[in-house]
């Protein structure tokens, strides 16, 4: 073995967690942020997701929160028996997403927490730190993407806050045929504060019209109205893994 390769490796491997530290360390870690895991019966998509965002998260959390809304009483014990370290709601009947939101949201004590559904695959690091970093110095928006998995629109200007670059997601964009604007409100996979939260909850309560996405772009309008914006990361965090596995077929379920 020749040494000089070997302790190049070395050092490179050094040099990758120094780095890791280091730039931990520059962010301001008082924030405490929660995760928190939204799912119905798709338990290898969860799995999934939680093996990756567990691989790729770098920033230490609070607490881990999954709620499940299957009702299913063996499904629950299987996520008993699978993350005993995880804070488990188990709906005892199947409510729906947005109901699971508001359920679930009553058991985060932080300030900051990162939502996600059961369908994405995350595989770069760094994404709450780089969040943080725009959200603590921008008041006025209520979540970052961590990926353009719905081709949203984007505006142009390139942004920074505390060193991390970053769009605006676009406001006021007329979505298909159905007259509604969005605004960049999601409920899949973002950092957001509870703070903003409870300025619009409970989400169940927002009137809306239609399908489960008319509801989400219900809540976006509320958020919207009361002068909040949506910031996309520049690097791509997040894969989306739900095609052809989606709970809604119709959009009129729960």
């Amino acid at each position: 073995m020749r040494w000089d390769i070997g302790l190049q490796s070395l050092w490179m491997n050094i040099s990758k967690i120094s780095d890791t530290v280091n730039r931990n360390m520059s962010r301001d870690m008082k924030n405490d942020v929660t995760a928190i895991f939204f799912s119905c019966r798709r338990l290898k998509l969860l799995d999934r997701t939680l093996e990756t965002f567990n691989a790729f998260n770098t920033y230490p959390l609070y607490e881990l929160i999954i709620v499940n809304d299957s009702g299913d009483k063996e499904i629950h014990e299987t996520l008993r028996k699978a993350y005993p370290d995880y804070t488990l709601v188990c709906n005892e009947e199947n409510v729906g997403v947005i109901q699971s939101m508001d359920i679930g949201f009553k058991h985060i004590k932080t300030e900051y927490f990162f939502s996600s559904e059961d369908d994405f695959l995350f595989v770069k690091t760094g994404f709450i730190e780089d969040s943080l970093a725009i959200m603590t110095e921008r008041p006025d928006i209520e979540e970052v993407w961590l990926g353009n998995w719905n081709t949203h629109p984007t505006e142009e200007e390139v942004l920074t806050a505390g060193g991390i670059e970053y769009k605006m997601v676009k406001d006021n964009y007329m979505r298909g045929e159905d007259g509604n604007a969005w605004h960049g409100f999601s409920m899949a996979c973002a950092l957001r504060r509870m703070s903003d939260y409870l300025r619009v909850a409970p989400y169940a309560d927002v009137p809306y019209h239609d399908t489960i996405w008319h509801r989400e772009q219900a809540i976006g309008e509320v958020y919207h109205s009361l002068g909040y914006r949506t910031a996309i990361l520049m690097n791509e965090y997040i894969q989306y893994n739900g095609y052809g596995q989606s709970e809604y077929v119709t959009g009129y379920e729960k």
